[in-house]
C-alpha cells in the first residue's frame, strides 16, 4: 500500500527526505508523482490527475500553497481582481486548489476556481450569487484552461465596468455569453 510521508517521518533512525509516495501499491514508478523541487509548470498542472492533486495537497500547507501559487501564476487574473487562496481548510478544505477572486469595484462579484480532487475529476468555476452561499457553476473543464478563464474574467470585468449587477452577470454566464 502506498504511504505518504513527510520530512518529519523517521525510518531506521534517519530523517526521511522523501516527500512523495513510497514505491509500490497502486502507484507505478512512472505515475508522474512529483518531487519536492520539480517546477509546477502549466503543462505539469494540466497533466496531474485528481488523485495526484489530492496527494500533493496531502503533503501539507507548504505544498498546497506552492501548488495554489502555481495555478494563480498560470491564470494571471489581472489588477481588477483581488485574490485569496485556501491553504488551511478555511473554506472547507474540499478541493486541493481553491482560489477566490473578488472584483475590486464590486465586492459582490466573487468567483471560485476549484481544482479536481476527491470530490470531482473536473476543474470548476463558481460564481457566488447570494451571501447565503447560493452559487452558479459557470465553467467546468477536464483541464486547467487558463485562456478560457482569463477570457471569462475579462468579460466579467467589462460587465462590472458597464454597470451590470451580479445577477445580470450570472444570467449572461448561465446563457454561455462569455465569447
Amino acid at each position: 500500500m502506498s504511504v505518504i510521508q513527510s520530512k518529519e517521518n523517521i525510518r531506521g533512525g534517519k530523517l526521511s527526505r522523501y516527500y512523495g509516495r513510497l514505491a509500490g501499491g497502486d502507484m507505478s514508478s512512472h505515475s508522474g508523482e512529483m518531487t519536492r523541487d520539480e517546477p509546477l509548470t502549466l503543462a505539469r498542472l494540466r497533466a496531474l490527475s485528481p488523485c495526484e492533486y489530492e496527494s500533493y495537497c496531502a503533503r501539507g500547507e507548504e505544498f498546497r500553497q506552492r501548488m495554489t501559487g502555481a495555478v494563480l501564476h498560470a491564470l494571471k487574473p489581472g489588477d481588477a481582481w483581488r485574490t485569496e487562496c485556501e491553504i488551511r481548510g478555511e473554506w472547507g478544505g474540499v478541493f486541493p486548489v481553491h482560489l477566490r477572486l473578488t472584483h475590486r469595484k464590486c465586492r459582490h462579484v466573487t468567483l471560485d476556481i476549484l481544482s479536481p480532487g476527491g470530490e470531482s475529476p473536473f476543474w470548476h468555476g463558481l460564481m457566488w450569487l447570494n451571501p447565503d452561499h447560493t452559487g452558479l457553476y459557470f465553467w467546468i473543464s477536464e483541464q486547467l484552461a487558463t485562456d478560457i478563464i482569463r477570457k471569462l474574467l475579462q468579460r466579467i470585468d467589462e460587465m462590472v465596468r458597464a454597470g451590470y449587477t451580479p445577477g445580470q452577470i450570472a444570467v449572461v454566464l448561465r446563457r454561455g455569453g462569455i465569447n
